[in-house]
């Protein structure tokens, strides 16, 4: 089983720059193959990773580019590799076309070998940097443990942080899912999210709370000479302004997940595939959306509960969670203003929010006992998970009860 630790760093003064080469030569690397391969693509050849690694070589080899060999190899070859991944993200329509790196707006590197964690002296060794750099372990690490490899980031305020991916010679958890006890959360702007069991969790806003100040710090930034020293001061204090930001809200999320995980009669979470762009486009709703990081949410939980032997489950985007009657599936037509209707079929009054929860559980269920006796059926045999009881609905009414 594999797990991240992330530790903070205490580099001295040589280190910082010896940091700030890698961070840069990095960068540089993939720029360059970026920009070479676009231009090999132009002339109607097609590169890969094997290609650009032996020019790498060649390229460290010459007069010009022999500063290339102050860092350490590997990790500017898994910055090809990283390269190389964004070129698959694309073909494979799950990104955009690759961008070029900037300075100043994500600093990091990899190094996939020879990294020690001595934690008793706090300290982190890796090529290059022989004399170890001082690391705070906030966090005790298992017993035995075999690091694969870690990766060393700096954040815009001037502080550096390094994950240490670790394997741990131990089976992930495996639990018996019991798919009634479910729960399905509608995530929303009004309030962060509502649980089918009727709970509502209020929205943090965070970015609401600090809006003034970092409408302070970007004015006063803008008044800045470019180049100077003031401007960098202005720039590290809107960094500041944006880190607590996050930080707020990462410890939000942080919580929110380890509770609802942690809750003993939940084996089973159902989520909406929300597509978060597409909605990014309505300008009026794109701040608070963006406010309230569903993606990072949606991750963070699905690791938590993978890491306890829960599961969560996904929904087709397109089901209509809102406007479907939970109790007889009557679907209506609503507008975004009504928050409470009446079912025209069964006269139930719904909470719009809370009956999305409800149908988003149902459905949710429905997935996962689907995918369950599609996966017995393979197998020659009819199993049906325990304590399966449910009823699914579309327009014209129920269609079938498992249970």
């Amino acid at each position: 089983m594999l797990k991240a630790y992330k530790f903070r760093l205490y580099p001295t003064k040589e280190q910082i720059v010896k940091l700030n080469m890698h961070f840069g030569h990095t960068r540089f690397v993939y720029n360059y193959f970026l920009e070479y391969s676009k231009s090999q693509y132009n002339d109607g050849n097609k590169t890969n990773y094997n290609d650009w690694s032996k020019a790498l070589t060649q390229l460290k080899r010459t007069e010009d580019y022999s500063w290339l060999k102050d860092v350490n190899s590997q990790t500017l070859q898994q910055s090809l590799m990283d390269l190389q991944s964004a070129f698959k993200n694309f073909f494979s329509h799950c990104g955009g076309y690759p961008k070029f790196k900037k300075k100043n707006k994500k600093n990091s590197f990899r190094v996939p070998q020879f990294v020690q964690l001595y934690e008793d002296e706090g300290l982190i060794f890796f090529p290059k940097f022989g004399e170890g750099i001082k690391v705070r372990i906030h966090r005790k690490l298992p017993q035995a443990y075999k690091i694969k490899q870690a990766t060393i980031s700096k954040t815009p305020t001037g502080k550096f942080f390094v994950s240490v991916l670790i394997e741990i010679d131990e089976p992930a958890p495996v639990k018996d899912i019991d798919p009634q006890k479910a729960i399905g959360i509608d995530m929303g702007l009004k309030d962060f999210a509502i649980l089918s069991d009727g709970k509502r969790i209020s929205h943090p806003k965070v970015l609401a709370k600090y809006e003034r100040n970092v409408e302070r710090c970007q004015k006063s930034l803008s008044k800045k000479e470019k180049g100077s020293h003031n401007r960098e001061k202005a720039r590290h204090k809107l960094a500041l302004v944006h880190e607590k930001i996050t930080n707020v809200r990462m410890d939000f999320i942080h919580k929110l997940t380890r509770e609802l995980v942690s809750d003993s009669q939940v084996d089973l979470f159902a989520l909406e595939d929300l597509n978060v762009s597409g909605m990014m486009k309505n300008h009026k709703l794109a701040k608070s959306i963006s406010d309230s990081s569903w993606s990072m949410f949606k991750r963070i939980l699905t690791y938590k509960a993978e890491s306890l032997g829960k599961e969560v489950i996904e929904i087709d985007r397109f089901f209509a969670s809102t406007k479907t009657c939970s109790v007889c599936g009557y679907k209506a037509d609503l507008t975004l203003e009504i928050r409470e209707w009446e079912c025209p079929n069964c006269h139930i009054i719904h909470d719009r929010d809370i009956n999305a929860a409800i149908n988003i559980r149902n459905q949710g269920i429905m997935k996962y006992t689907t995918a369950g006796t599609a996966g017995s059926q393979a197998c020659g045999e009819r199993v049906r998970p325990a304590n399966s009881e449910a009823v699914f609905y579309e327009a014209g009414g129920p269609i079938y009860t498992t249970g």
